[in-house]
C-alpha cells in the first residue's frame, strides 16, 4: 500500500492499514461548513459530506489504532467546528495539544459586510502517547549566537520551539491561491499549501516514514511525502481529485 493514492472512502483505506505502523495522519477532512468558492471566475464544485457538521469520531478512531506510539494528529477543521471535532478526537484517546491557528487565502460567507473575511486556517493537533518534535532548520532565530544570561549556552541557530499562531513572513501560508490553480493547472476548492504541509511533515517525522492522508483531496500530503523521502498512503472520494494528486506526483 505504500506510496499510492486511491479512490474510496477513509473507511476502505484505513481499515487496510496495519496496527501501530504510522508516523504521522495529517488531513484535511470535510467539516460541515458546505464551502463554494463563490466569489471567482472558475466555481468548484461542493466538497462531499461538507454539508453538514462530519463528525470525525470514526476516522480519528481508525487514526488512532495506526499510529504508532508517541506520534501525532493534525487535522484541518473550521472555528465554528473545532469545539465538537475536539471532543470527537479525544474520545479516541487522543491526548489534544493547543492547535496551529496560520495565514490562509482570505475567503468569507456570503454577508461580507457583517462578517469578518476568513483569513486563518485551524489544524488540530493531538498526541498517541508522549509526542516530541523533531529538530529542524525552518525558522531562524533573530539572536542566534547571543547569551541571553550568565552561564547560559548560546541562542542557537533555528528555532527549537514554534508557536501555535503561525502568521508573518516567517511561517508559509496554509493554502494555495487561484494563481496558483491556473499556473499549474490544479483545481480543488481548498488545496492546501505545499510548503506548509512540508513543515508539518519536517517536525513530525523523520526519513522512510510513512504518513497517511484518508482526505488527501489535490495530494498535496502525498507530494510533500515525497519531496522529503517519506512514504504516503493517501485515498479520497472523489476520482477527479485523485486524477488531479496522481498527476501532481
Amino acid at each position: 500500500m505504500l506510496n499510492t493514492i486511491a479512490c474510496c472512502g477513509y473507511k476502505d483505506l484505513l481499515e487496510k492499514i496495519p496496527d501501530g505502523s504510522v508516523a504521522a495522519v495529517i488531513t484535511d477532512p470535510p467539516f460541515g461548513i458546505d464551502y463554494q468558492n463563490n466569489f471567482t471566475h472558475k466555481m468548484h464544485g461542493k466538497i462531499e459530506n461538507d454539508a453538514v457538521h462530519f463528525d470525525y469520531t470514526e476516522w480519528a478512531r481508525e487514526a488512532f489504532r495506526i499510529l504508532r506510539p508517541d506520534s501525532a494528529l493534525f487535522a484541518f477543521t473550521g472555528w465554528s467546528e473545532y469545539p465538537l471535532n475536539y471532543k470527537e478526537v479525544e474520545s479516541v484517546g487522543f491526548a489534544m495539544k493547543e492547535p496551529i491557528i496560520c495565514q490562509k487565502r482570505a475567503s468569507g460567507k456570503t454577508d461580507l459586510y457583517g462578517t469578518f473575511q476568513t483569513n486563518s486556517d485551524w489544524i488540530m493537533f493531538a498526541h498517541k502517547g508522549r509526542f516530541r518534535f523533531r529538530q529542524t532548520q525552518l525558522v531562524k532565530n533573530k539572536r542566534a549566537g547571543t547569551i541571553p544570561n550568565k552561564g547560559r549556552k548560546p541562542v542557537p541557530a533555528f528555532k527549537t520551539r514554534l508557536p501555535s499562531c503561525w502568521f508573518g513572513a516567517d511561517y508559509p501560508w496554509s493554502s494555495e491561491n487561484s494563481a496558483f490553480q491556473k499556473k499549474y493547472k490544479i483545481y480543488h476548492p481548498t488545496i492546501k499549501g505545499l510548503r506548509f504541509i512540508e513543515w508539518l511533515i519536517l517536525i513530525s517525522t523523520d526519513v522512510g516514514d510513512t504518513i497517511v492522508d484518508p482526505f488527501c483531496g489535490s495530494g498535496t500530503t502525498a507530494v510533500a511525502a515525497k519531496k522529503h523521502n517519506r512514504h504516503y498512503i493517501c485515498c479520497d472520494i472523489a476520482q477527479e481529485h485523485v486524477d488531479t494528486a496522481k498527476g501532481r506526483l
